[in-house]
């Protein structure tokens, strides 16, 4: 019996992430990437399984062990823009605001045509998630300021309009 090709064996694991069986998806990318070290969807799909795993489904999934596989996606294939959009919004959901905004410029940067809904995507899931996170504390606007503001500067740069273009509309 001929064993399967990596494209059966993708296409495999696909299927189960398909179905919602995020667990099994993920299983299957971690034997995917040690028989494939260098293919980048290999890597982009365990951490995108890994993700939903966890979030989604309680399964206990390395958050660090996510993070180095879109990384390792990355490093393989840095031309996708989505694996840069899907790391930097994962980061946003650990709390990793600096690498998530890191990601989001450089997806911003390799295809301008997307840089708005990247832009904006930043600034809605970074202070979406920091009200969620810091609840309580977020009530007070000297304590939101900072995170409003960085917010809003990334709202300005996917408007393409400076912050006194901007106070000259209010």
């Amino acid at each position: 019996m001929a064993e399967a090709t990596p494209e059966k064996k993708l296409a495999s694991a696909m299927k189960a992430m398909d179905e919602g069986d995020f667990k099994k998806a993920y299983t299957s990318f971690k034997k995917l990437v040690t028989e494939f070290p260098e293919n980048a969807e290999c890597w982009y799909y365990k951490a995108e399984c890994g993700n939903y795993a966890s979030g989604m489904f309680g399964a206990k999934v390395d958050t660090e062990e996510i993070m180095e596989a879109y990384r390792k996606a990355i490093e393989l294939d840095g031309e996708r823009v989505d694996y840069y959009q899907s790391y930097g919004l994962f980061c946003i959901s650990v709390n990793k605001y600096e690498e998530a905004e890191k990601a989001y410029c450089e997806a911003a940067e390799m295809d301008e045509s997307m840089s708005a809904s990247l832009y904006s995507e930043f600034a809605i899931e970074y202070y979406n998630n920091v009200m969620a996170s810091y609840g309580e504390i977020m009530e007070d606007p000297k304590a939101r300021a900072p995170y409003g503001k960085k917010a809003l500067e990334y709202m300005l740069k996917a408007l393409d309009m400076s912050a006194d273009e901007a106070k000259s509309l209010l």
